[in-house]
């Protein structure tokens, strides 16, 4: 398999850890942050098999989205999604994805966004949610296009820890 750029970006970022310690007291708060951006590449944990990821195999335009299952077995688990696109040159963010993470019993969280937060982040073209203790069950992974100049591909990875 050849990974896009975008796949690649994706793992590197699912994979990484928060540094720990690097700050007394910790006043970059949770990751990502101006100070460490999505944390530490962990190679190990980049490599590790995730649960599910996509490489640019659908372009969605304006208002289309492509939802992605997975099963969640553990009440103790911590979901991570990574969303990344690779963004058409421009001064700002050209198109727009949303990653939206839906767990069995319909509480969502919204890529970037702290908490049950409604809101979308609208300037980055990596968008991650990191879900402690996840409800067990199906949740579903949804990549909605919210603004596209041309239809956009992604890439997503998922992964339990």
């Amino acid at each position: 398999h050849q990974p896009s750029a975008a796949l690649v970006k994706a793992m590197l970022i699912s994979g990484a850890h928060n540094i720990i310690g690097q700050y007394a007291p910790s006043e970059s708060g949770r990751i990502p942050n101006f100070a460490e951006g999505f944390g530490r590449v962990d190679l190990a944990a980049t490599v590790a098999d995730p649960i599910a990821f996509k490489d640019e195999a659908t372009e969605l335009d304006t208002g289309e989205e492509e939802a992605t299952n997975i099963t969640i077995s553990s009440s103790n688990s911590t979901l991570k999604v990574t969303l990344v696109w690779t963004d058409p040159p421009g001064e700002a963010l050209q198109n727009d994805l949303d990653l939206i993470v839906r767990a069995s019993d319909g509480k969502e969280r919204h890529g970037n966004m702290r908490g049950i937060s409604s809101k979308f982040d609208r300037f980055n073209n990596v968008e991650q949610v990191i879900w402690p203790n996840v409800p067990t069950g199906s949740v579903t992974i949804l990549v909605r296009a919210y603004r596209a100049i041309q239809p956009q591909s992604y890439a997503l990875v998922a992964r339990t820890s």
